[in-house]
């Protein structure tokens, strides 16, 4: 009967070690309230750990299912321990308040620089061991040790905080904790442990791979796990174990005959034992409470310096390395699921992504960056961002910008490593439109695949609370565990678009492009920053490029090649982040002013033209009606002179011909970085009426319905060849803004009026550049250049997310999307997962699309229509 529980019980090992949930909270002194910033919070013998920022917040993610102990420490503050279950989905969010240790003060003794190494070596062999290579563990903190010598000539040893150490064979870094003790005693020091994975080197992988399972099967886990599958093997007799589920989700009981004697090899023996009937125990063998169980023999001496976390993943590993690896197994499937599949200006976009592998053992060794893009019909990409994978998902939102630009758009979704693979990418044709349109109502499919939907009423009134209860279920209607999104929408408000690219479609095998060795692409641990210097021609030029990365802390220096590009290896920075850069050319370190930097992008892999889109037709409930798209001016309309409240007006500096300009913008008011269409979207910004359209290079530029004239210091720049004029030879106004180095701009003076001094020219207005003088040119060249920029943004509840519409008034009186969650679990020990939200004032029906992935890698997809009218 135990051979059959542990058999049953292994068919949902893979899935159930994947049920997490998360521990928040905040760390305040207890007799001041105030918060406590650098506490480490952690659970001991794990890799589970945070320190509190300057808000005394912390956060653990990912703690698998079942009971677990956390520790508070800081120096000087009492040791604060608590145990806390935790269940898959769900925060446990805690008030932590530390109390001051009675015992500060602790002073180390003035000891000569010889005397003080000799006692950290002593310090070093009573933690490592006598006979350890210096060159594979190291210990980094000495300086943190306090001696206290005693009547007795010995030394007492303390610490201000824990000890580091490093051993780069096994490649963690293990912080210990311990109780004052004295050196040269024979008594056994108290300590709690906790690990860091060291940063991650390809070239040292394997090799830690190896170490760690060597690690991993001498530790009392290795045993415990194979007891727990029913393997009798290393033991010297016979274990008889059982297993049995606990009553907290992610526990068990196992038992065996006791005390056990197990053979370590090379005639070494431990002992394992325990009391009562049973000893409770994770998934992966480790003990839930490590008093429970009772070692003997060898199992005494081993050193955590040398071991493995007790979330180690050895049967991960262990099937990695016997894994053949190539281009089937490292396949990255994508998918991606948005709220709507159409929006209007200063929306967000929604979404979350799942990746399908085709080996689920290669995931963590694959891409963790998720590239996001949205594009025009032409092309142009208006906005990339990049969002960081974690356990085959992410999630986020794009805000899309308040411009009157609508139209047919791609939302691009990748992998680097996803585009060696045909059809790598996902795409999501979505329709902007303007605030008075929509598009044309299409007929929803009512279809379902291991996903229901059940409301506790049939209808519902307008501003009532909807409960709702999905289920995850197998084909024979029992839960299964899956990871889920869904997204609620108003049909009064919204209409359904069918999708581009469905799920199951997207988790098919993909065909390679070419074999595994010439792929072009690489995986991404982190995403990548890639640039270009230019000389004052706008030609790319060789040179050298010192940054600064978040103010001074981080400097680095990079060159680039012969055609100015340049990158940085890949980062992590969460949310915002500056560069500042400075460059000079290689041989005679000149300063080199135009530097371009942004995110690391990749090219597409098809490009969709006459693409079928819904129709536009009228909104069923419209803005206000003074709420207006802006349109292009008609032929003998006049556009009015912006009325705006300024401190100061700006003058033109000397006696320009069309007089007093209508907008002056001062460059150093401008966020500019370099390139000519960002500095034409900048400059558009602040003047009304300035409308910028295409991408490069056909950037058409409009003022008043048509082109105006450009100015470089009074003088036409893009008048015709034959006008009286001269100089400008019929080039367009970004050819003329693409020919100056927008760093040497000083202003632009703006006059939307017809200019009758100069004819025909005139009539659209004009754009007059004024520049920098040499004097202010030359006190700029050695100026850095400052880049912000975004890294991987905070996951945002949707409902925090949407208090942007507030500020817009087009937008306030709206809610199309009535729920949006990308979070939710099933973990099969549910019949159904709840889900609430209030509706619009305004009854009618409500969309409900489901998408998500089962434990097995399989689609779970459904689109349902309730409160339907009578």
């Amino acid at each position: 009967m135990a051979r059959y529980l542990v058999v049953l019980f292994f068919f949902f090992v893979s899935f159930s070690f994947g049920q997490t949930g998360r521990i928040i909270g905040k760390v305040t002194d207890s007799s001041s309230g105030l918060p406590m910033v650098d506490i480490h919070v952690f659970i001991p013998n794990t890799t589970y750990q945070a320190f509190s920022d300057s808000t005394g917040r912390f956060i653990l993610s990912d703690i698998p299912e079942g009971r677990w102990e956390i520790q508070v420490r800081g120096f000087g503050w009492q040791t604060f321990e608590k145990e806390l279950i935790v269940k898959a989905g769900i925060v446990n969010d805690l008030d932590l308040k530390l109390t001051p240790e009675n015992s500060l003060g602790m002073a180390s003794d003035q000891l000569s620089k010889s005397k003080l190494s000799r006692l950290e070596e002593e310090v070093r062999e009573v933690f490592v061991g006598k006979n350890i290579k210096k060159e594979s563990v190291h210990f980094l903190n000495p300086d943190k040790l306090i001696f206290e010598s005693q009547s007795d000539k010995l030394f007492k040893i303390s610490s201000v905080g824990p000890l580091f150490f490093t051993n780069n064979e096994t490649g963690y870094l293990v912080s210990i904790y311990f109780k004052p003790f004295l050196l040269g005693s024979e008594e056994k020091i108290e300590q709690t442990v906790t690990y860091f994975e060291l940063p991650r080197e390809e070239s040292l992988e394997a090799e830690r791979r190896k170490a760690r399972l060597a690690a991993f099967q001498s530790t009392p886990q290795h045993f415990l796990s194979m007891l727990m599958e029913g393997k009798a093997d290393g033991f010297s007799s016979n274990p008889n174990p059982e297993v049995a589920f606990g009553t907290i989700n992610g526990e068990y009981l196992l038992s065996f005959s006791k005390p056990l004697q197990v053979d370590l090899g090379s005639g070494s023996k431990g002992v394992l034992d325990y009391p009562g009937e049973n000893l409770e125990v994770k998934i992966n063998g480790a003990p839930t409470s490590s008093t429970d169980l009772k070692l003997g023999g060898a199992f005494l001496d081993l050193n955590p310096i040398f071991g493995v976390p007790s979330n180690f993943n050895a049967d991960r590993l262990t099937k990695l390395a016997n894994l053949e690896k190539n281009a089937e197994v490292m396949q990255e499937r994508l998918y991606v699921q948005t709220d709507r599949r159409h929006y209007w200006p200063a929306e967000n976009i929604y979404f979350k992504a799942y990746l399908n592998y085709g080996n689920p053992l290669m995931a963590e060794d694959l891409s963790k960056v998720l590239h996001v893009e949205l594009a025009d019909s032409t092309g142009y990409v208006w906005i990339h961002q990049v969002f960081e994978i974690k356990d085959g998902y992410s999630e986020g939102h794009l805000t899309l910008p308040d411009l009157s630009e609508t139209g047919i758009f791609l939302f691009r979704s990748y992998t680097a490593w996803g585009l060696n693979y045909e059809q790598g990418e996902h795409l999501i044709p979505i329709q902007i439109l303007n605030h008075q349109s929509q598009p044309e109502a299409t007929q929803i499919p009512g279809e379902a695949l291991k996903v229901g939907v059940f409301s506790d009423k049939e209808s519902y009134k307008g501003g009532e609370k909807v409960k709702l209860n999905i289920m995850a279920v197998d084909e024979n209607g029992l839960p299964i565990q899956a990871n889920l999104s869904v997204s609620v929408l108003d049909l009064n408000q919204a209409v359904y678009v069918p999708e581009f690219q469905p799920i199951e479609h997207s988790f098919l095998s993909k065909t390679t492009i070419g074999n595994l060795e010439s792929f072009k692409y690489p995986i991404e641990k982190g995403f990548e920053l890639e640039g270009q210097l230019l000389d004052d021609s706008g030609k790319p030029i060789e040179g050298s490029v010192k940054a600064f990365v978040n103010g001074y802390d981080d400097i680095r220096n990079v060159k680039s090649g012969r055609d100015g590009d340049f990158s940085f290896p890949a980062s992590n920075f969460q949310g915002d982040f500056e560069i500042s850069l400075q460059a000079s050319t290689i041989q005679s370190g000149r300063p080199i002013r135009t530097i371009k930097l942004d995110l690391k992008s990749y090219p597409k892999q098809e490009i969709f033209e006459n693409l079928k889109f819904p129709a536009a037709v009228k909104r069923g409930i419209q803005p206000d009606p003074t709420i207006q798209p802006v349109k292009p001016l008609q032929e003998g309309e006049v556009l009015l002179e912006e009325a705006v409240v300024e401190e100061k007006k700006e003058n033109s500096i000397g006696p320009m011909i069309y007089g007093r300009p209508d907008k002056v913008v001062m460059t150093e008011n401008m966020n500019v970085v370099g390139t000519t269409i960002q500095f034409l979207y900048a400059l558009s910004a602040q003047v009304s009426g300035l409308r910028i359209t295409g991408s490069p290079p056909n950037v058409s530029v409009s003022l008043r319905g048509g082109e105006p004239l450009v100015l470089i210091n009074g003088a036409p720049a893009n008048g015709s060849s034959g006008s009286l004029l001269g100089g400008g030879g019929g080039r367009s106004v970004y050819d003329v803004f693409e020919s100056v180095n927008v760093f040497n701009i000083e202003r632009v003076e703006v006059i939307r009026r017809l200019v009758p001094q100069y004819g025909d020219l005139g009539r659209n207005g004009v754009i007059s550049i004024i520049l920098k003088t040499g004097e202010q040119q030359r006190a700029n060249l050695n100026n850095f250049t400052l880049f912000k920029l975004t890294g991987f943004p905070k996951s945002v509840p949707f409902s925090e997310a949407e208090e942007s519409r507030k500020s817009f008034p087009f937008l306030a009186p709206f809610r199309p999307t009535l729920y949006w969650n990308p979070l939710l679990i099933s973990d099969g020990s549910r019949l159904s997962i709840p889900v609430e939200f209030f509706l619009n004032d305004l009854p009618g029906p409500i969309l409900i699309e489901i998408r998500g992935i089962t434990d097995l890698g399989q689609p779970i997809f459904g689109t349902f229509v309730l409160n339907k009218p009578n």
